[in-house]
């Protein structure tokens, strides 16, 4: 049944007949099995405007089983073919994450198009957002020049050294964010960078490299 073709939807014709419970009890080359024949009942079952509750169901089954076993890549495959990449922050952890967005960060360079280059990145900078990696979704938002999504980085971060670091990254890819903090408009304005510099390696501790005599 496993080894059967993905038009031949044998397993997940069986699973849905079943109780649907357990899944991950069949093992990761079931999963696995399923996971290609669920895409391409999604697609059938999308074109015939037919539901697709029971196989989403599924979909929330096996999608935590691959992301906590080291097949990132996987869960994210079959979450783009069911179209629920907006749901995929929900299935990470700080253990995987990093991963998780690594790997959308990669697919956005094949996106089909606009849209689906948008749904990819915003994914990437909701599960950045989960784990406030600030600097990693400003990142993104500055890949979708997004000003509203920078803005609000701006403002939500509440960590001075964040925040200068991320006004010194809006500086170099001079972003036209306005703030009436005067030390992080000057940043962003790219004036006195080496007193900016030295200011923050002091506030981090770090020790400045000596010239030779």
């Amino acid at each position: 049944m496993v080894s059967s073709e993905d038009d031949q939807p044998d397993a997940l014709k069986y699973c849905l007949e079943g109780t649907k419970r357990n899944l991950v009890c069949w093992g990761h080359e079931y999963l696995r099995c399923l996971a290609g024949q669920i895409g391409n009942q999604y697609d059938d079952r999308i074109k015939r405007d037919e539901s697709v509750d029971d196989i989403l169901g599924l979909v929330d089954q096996i999608v935590p089983e691959f992301i906590n076993h080291n097949e990132e890549g996987e869960a994210v495959d079959l979450m783009m073919e069911v179209e629920r990449l907006n749901k995929l922050a929900d299935f990470c952890n700080k253990n995987n994450y990093e991963r998780v967005c690594t790997y959308l960060l990669a697919c956005s360079d094949y996106a089909a198009d606009t849209e689906e280059l948008t749904q990819t990145l915003r994914t990437v900078y909701g599960v950045y957002r989960k784990f406030d990696k600030f600097p990693d979704a400003l990142r993104v938002a500055q890949k979708m020049n997004d000003m509203a999504l920078i803005n609000e980085l701006m403002s939500d971060c509440k960590d001075r050294l964040t925040l200068k670091q991320m006004a010194f990254m809006l500086g170099r890819q001079r972003n036209p964010y306005t703030t009436t903090d005067d030390e992080i408009t000057r940043i962003v304005s790219n004036e006195k960078l080496s007193e900016h510099y030295k200011s923050l390696a002091r506030e981090l501790n770090v020790v400045e490299p000596k010239h030779p005599d």
